[in-house]
């Protein structure tokens, strides 16, 4: 039966815990692991020390109590049991090695687990390995004019995580002053954060950015965006009236002027005509 290769390695990498001083077996294992929301993972559990295994059996510690999942032996092979028949593979590479696999992971899956190798006539002995489900939405911006002031824009970002995402602007110099922040508990264990951040107009222009930077911080991934600001428009719109307020007195002045030379014209060559 041929296993993939990255299995095997994972296997003899992992750190050594053993389950007790006074046990002759050592077990092979990590302690803890850590799995994407909906993608799959696969827990290791070694018994290094020879013994005859006469089944590996996989329990899902419930509050206190071990509930069994899944198990393995030469004579019946594997047995899955409910809620995880559809989800769970459980699989031998050696007849003292053995993994788990859980398909699409959720947050239901957050607990530890227990491999226990039946071994005759000694009993069972095993490991416990804590399986610990981390999430990350994606970075959401929103930009606001704000109504009663032209000296500030609001800008306000929210993500969804578990741990909770770091969330920075920069550059910090553009703030009038701390952000606002809220965090919201999901019943799923994901918690929500929002902040919200007064930027100075002033400070924009006077640093002539024409764009600000979020970026959000987590385990799962690391994300930035680039924010565009309308102050460049809102400049332009500002120059075109105080250019238009100080020629504009200029131009209504040389148009009267015009009009009283045309007029001051028409005059002069209807007296000539009249003459003649």
């Amino acid at each position: 039966m041929g296993f993939p290769l990255h299995f095997i390695l994972q296997l003899l990498m992992l750190p050594i815990w053993v389950q007790g001083s006074d046990s002759p077996y050592r077990i092979k294992y990590k302690k803890n692991e850590t799995a994407v929301f909906g993608e799959n993972v696969t827990i290791f559990c070694n018994l290094t020390t020879p013994a005859d295994v006469v089944q590996i059996t996989w329990q899902k510690i419930q509050g206190s109590l071990p509930q069994n999942i899944g198990t393995y032996s030469s004579i019946y092979g594997e047995k899955i049991l409910p809620p995880y028949r559809d989800r769970l593979h459980c699989e031998v590479i050696e007849p003292n090695s053995s993994f788990i696999t859980i398909r699409e992971v959720t947050f239901e899956d957050e607990a530890c687990y227990k491999c226990l190798f039946n071994v005759f006539p000694h009993g069972s002995h095993g490991g416990q390995i804590c399986l610990s489900i981390i999430a990350v939405s994606e970075l959401k911006t929103e930009l606001q004019s704000n109504l009663d002031s032209e000296d500030f824009l609001r800008f306000i970002y929210s993500a969804v995580g578990k741990p909770v995402p770091q969330i920075s602007l920069f550059p910090s110099r553009v703030l009038i002053n701390p952000p606002e922040e809220y965090f919201a508990q999901n019943p799923n264990g994901t918690v929500t954060i929002t902040k919200m951040y007064n930027i100075s107009l002033e400070t924009v222009k006077s640093l002539g950015l024409q764009y600000l930077t979020v970026r959000m911080d987590h385990p799962l991934r690391n994300e930035e965006k680039i924010v565009p600001l309308s102050v460049k428009q809102e400049c332009t719109s500002g120059s075109s009236y105080i250019w238009l307020r100080t020629v504009g007195p200029l131009i209504i002045l040389l148009c009267i002027s015009l009009i009283i030379v045309h007029l001051v014209r028409k005059k002069k060559k209807a007296k000539n005509s009249g003459t003649c």
